[in-house]
């Protein structure tokens, strides 16, 4: 494009190559504007941009569909979070009174097997005083 001065001050734009038409100079940029004009007054734009606007709202539709299940996924996930969460605490505590009732009962054991060799100690004491106690004489004399 070039653009050319004329005595009015106005920019004229004609096309390389062209030659400015004759009578007014200004013709072909208002037959462009024309044109367009009238491009955006027919009746083609028109459905196009309804077609454009009810795919617009459709995408605006699944937009808000999916922040909505966003924010659903993200509570549900807080919950299951959460219950995992508990789930974890509860089965530590029941490690731990495992752990618990296992070292008693070891306790316990060690315990019982202690006043056991006790009670056999003194068993054997007691058989070993009866059986010197009633020894026979060698010869048979009483």
């Amino acid at each position: 494009m070039v653009y050319e001065m004329t005595n009015k001050e106005e920019p004229q734009v004609r096309m390389r190559g062209e030659k400015p038409p004759n009578g007014n100079p200004n013709a072909s940029a208002h037959a462009a504007l024309a044109r367009g004009l009238e491009a955006l007054n027919e009746g083609e734009l028109g459905e196009e941009t309804e077609e454009f606007r009810k795919l617009d709202s459709q995408i605006d539709l699944l937009n808000n569909y999916m922040t909505k299940m966003e924010e659903k996924l993200k509570v549900h996930n807080d919950k299951i979070m959460e219950t995992l969460k508990q789930q974890k605490e509860e089965r530590e505590k029941r490690r731990r009174s495992f752990h618990e009732r296992m070292t008693q009962n070891q306790s316990e054991d060690n315990e019982f097997r202690k006043q056991m060799e006790n009670i056999m100690k003194r068993v054997d004491s007691v058989r070993k005083r009866q059986s010197t106690a009633e020894v026979p004489p060698l010869n048979g004399h009483a």
